[in-house]
């Protein structure tokens, strides 16, 4: 018997081994980096020789400008090569991923996209409330309000939510979509959630570049985070709303904050302040620049507080539950 998340799994279908599942992740992810890995040093020793350019401001050595495109076609083509194991070896097809088409996939999506602006929201509120107070004050005059509404840089931040509607919803195919449904076929689905959530945190271990509590706090909070994703699509019976849910909160993450930062200066440029909070909001701008605070928690909090109701939610839901018992 099969324990279908989502849709039923075709008649013909066939089982991932539950480590083997974790394998075609993991090396999908490294195939994937590949040319990630080859464009950053490409870039790296072009910018080394000539220097950054003007509003391409650099982390590690990449342009922002670089490493943003270049992260698109990692997750893009991570989720490809995740999707074609399903089809090719399992034998199965989106709907049993929890990806619906047609007038009902795109009013869930639209659903996803607002639930993820209102966590971000909540999150946000959230860390206002443990701040003790804040000493920085926003720009104010025609120079921020020009700025923003500039042409260069509402492009730019289109640009960046494009980016990141696209890597969030990749993660949320690969962990919740196939991933989760996969195991849960082997393992059941408590395990299932439990171990693709766990995953899920391993994959963003970077933030530990900013020192040991730092990594810890930001685990944590991205781990809770996952979790609702997971919960989200058990409620919702579809993956639609967790993928457009994690692209709307990664992209308010970058965009808002970035947003900020040029209101409180609109000299600086778009490059500078988009690679000071990517390298902020990735954990990896060092142990010497960021430091265990309010947002961290914040998520952590808000996080937990939307998993216990989603988790209220399921369980009185018992007539309906979110997954069948079907033959293979």
């Amino acid at each position: 018997m099969t324990q279908a998340l989502y849709a039923p799994w075709p008649k013909n279908a066939r089982r991932s081994w539950g480590w083997a599942a974790i394998g075609v992740v993991v090396v999908s992810y490294f195939i994937s980096a590949a040319p990630f890995a080859i464009l950053a040093a490409v870039a790296a020793v072009i910018e080394a020789a000539q220097g950054a350019a003007p509003d391409q401001a650099v982390i590690g050595g990449l342009s922002i400008w670089v490493l943003l495109p270049a992260l698109l076609v990692q997750f893009a083509l991570w989720a490809g090569l995740v999707w074609l194991w399903s089809w090719a070896f399992e034998r199965r097809g989106a709907a049993s991923l929890g990806l619906t088409g047609g007038t009902s996939g795109l009013v869930r999506y639209g659903a996803g996209l607002v639930a993820g602006i209102a966590l971000f929201g909540f999150i946000i509120l959230l860390a206002g409330v443990l701040m003790s107070g804040a000493d920085t004050e926003p720009a104010t005059g025609l120079s921020a309000a020009d700025r923003l509404t500039s042409v260069s840089v509402l492009g730019a931040f289109a640009f960046i939510v494009g980016v990141f509607l696209v890597q969030g919803g990749a993660e949320e195919i690969i962990f919740r979509g196939w991933l989760m449904s996969t195991l849960a076929a082997r393992w059941g689905v408590t395990a299932a959630i439990i171990v693709s959530s766990l995953f899920f945190m391993l994959f963003h271990a970077h933030v530990f570049i900013s020192g040991l509590v730092f990594g810890l706090a930001a685990l944590a909070g991205i781990g809770a985070l996952g979790l609702v994703f997971a919960l989200l699509s058990l409620v919702t019976r579809s993956v639609i709303e967790a993928v457009a849910a994690h692209g709307a909160f990664n992209a308010a993450a970058v965009v808002i904050p970035t947003a900020a930062l040029i209101a409180q200066d609109p000299d600086l440029s778009v490059g500078d302040a988009v690679a000071e909070v990517f390298a902020i909001a990735t954990g990896t701008a060092g142990a010497d620049a960021l430091a265990v605070g309010p947002q961290l928690l914040a998520q952590s909090l808000g996080g937990a507080i939307v998993c216990a109701g989603l988790v209220l939610v399921l369980f009185r839901r018992k007539a309906a539950p979110a997954w069948k018992e079907q033959g293979e």
